[in-house]
């Protein structure tokens, strides 16, 4: 069962904080009205301005330099520094030139080990009309200094990864995970967007690690990791919570986009290579996943964990598949246990119920007879396949197998406010 929040330490922003003073000791010792530093952009050759000093908003954020474009480019082209003293008809940066006052320029190259990592720029001498040779050295050493700090950081982003890395899987570990769900929770409250949880445990894993042995029970791990890693989307945040049992973030997704990946990592949990001597008798991962969503209807994350847990336990009860705890009207703001395209189930997951007014359209009501909606106060809120999605009053299997019967679809019913749902059948009802 999925524990309470663990307290972690963050790397330190020390690197941050140094760089930050670095920067500014540059343009109090080298006095110039405007100063940068440019970094090399993520998988790229140019250079973006991470700190500035003296330039317009827009400029600090639109600028890109080019390897041999200007003098910066040029210098971070030849990863040799540069003196303007104002006599050249170079400007500092090529087209940039409007910004600046004089043409005075004193550039130098941010080099870690053989690798250019930035270049560190000052301009418009403050004292003088032109930069000299002591603004240059002092500015070189200063370069070297925001070499170390970048070091630094990379080590603290490492550090930051390993700590919340799981070493087996390589997936994220506890710690980011309760990281991560305090981040995605507080931004579905201020998005109005829903966020959905998965919880997962393997099954019989217990029995897999007494008969072959923890080395088989480790390589079973990393293949629902791999089947993890294969079946979420790309923002999406798989993680190995501990044990057995593994947790997936998805964040802007509802029960029926939950669904959808849980129904993924099913398939690739169950077609993974598994280790000879499990092989040849016959077994296969299976898991059992359980699925709820916020802010809707559970509006804490404990609340989210507590219900994703819940409807996981439910899942291996029943022998694996997939159980959703979902919100239903009629049942108060804890909801109810759904079944939702268990491993032996033909159904596909019919579609997450939030609104009915705001779900049902014109189209989805002529797919029942209007005397028996009208009859049962019946509004279809969704359809996949053959399985339609019937919010009622209340519960009703006599209503459920005639609606059925008269339909010729599977009904999957949910509950909702009766006066609401007569406002909005009546609003469908075809003139």
């Amino acid at each position: 069962m999925l524990g309470g929040p663990v307290q972690i330490e963050v790397p330190s922003a020390r690197a941050q904080d140094l760089l930050d003073s670095i920067f500014r000791v540059a343009t109090t010792l080298v006095r110039g009205d405007r100063a940068s530093l440019m970094l090399r952009a993520e998988n790229s050759t140019d250079f973006v301005i991470a700190r500035a000093i003296g330039l317009a908003e827009d400029v600090r954020t639109q600028v890109r330099v080019r390897l041999g474009e200007g003098i910066a480019g040029k210098v971070a082209a030849t990863r040799r520094a540069l003196l303007v003293r104002g006599t050249a008809d170079e400007a500092p940066n090529g087209p940039s030139r409007g910004y600046y006052r004089t043409r005075s320029f004193v550039s130098v190259p941010v080099v870690v080990g053989d690798e250019l990592r930035g270049v560190l720029n000052v301009a418009d001498p403050v004292e003088s009309s032109s930069f000299g040779d002591s603004d240059l050295e002092t500015l070189e050493v200063l370069a070297e200094h925001v070499g170390a700090c970048l070091v630094q950081q990379d080590q603290d982003e490492v550090l930051l990864r390993l700590a919340e890395t799981d070493p087996l899987t390589w997936l994220f570990n506890r710690r980011h995970f309760d990281r991560q769900i305090e981040a995605e929770t507080n931004r579905a409250l201020r998005s109005e967007h829903l966020l959905a949880l998965l919880v997962i445990d393997v099954d019989g894993f217990k029995s897999i690690n007494d008969r072959f042995g923890h080395r088989v029970g480790d390589q079973v791990l990393k293949g629902v990791a791999a089947a993890l890693t294969q079946a979420v989307r790309l923002y999406d945040v798989p993680t190995r919570y501990g044990g057995d049992e593994f947790a997936v973030l998805l964040p802007e997704a509802d029960t029926e986009a939950a669904a959808r990946v849980a129904r993924r990592i099913l398939e690739k949990a169950a077609a993974a290579a598994l280790p000879g001597v499990l092989a040849d008798t016959g077994e296969r991962i299976r898991l059992s996943i359980g699925i709820a969503t916020f802010p809707r209807p559970f509006a804490e994350a404990s609340a989210l964990v507590e219900a994703a847990d819940a409807a996981m336990y439910s899942a291996k009860e029943a022998g694996g598949g997939i159980r959703v705890r979902e919100h239903t009207f009629g049942d108060g703001p804890r909801g109810q246990l759904q079944a939702r395209g268990s491993a032996r189930s033909e159904m596909a997951p019919a579609p997450y119920l939030a609104e009915p007014s705001r779900l049902a359209t014109a189209e989805l009501q002529l797919m029942i007879p209007a005397d028996l909606a009208a009859e049962w106060n019946a509004v279809v809120v969704g359809r996949e396949g053959h399985i339609l999605t019937v919010a009622m009053p209340a519960p009703s299997t006599v209503a459920v197998d005639a609606l059925s019967k008269a339909s010729g679809h599977a009904i999957y019913p949910v509950y909702s406010n009766g006066p609401a749902l007569e406002a909005t059948r009546r609003r469908l009802v075809p003139s």
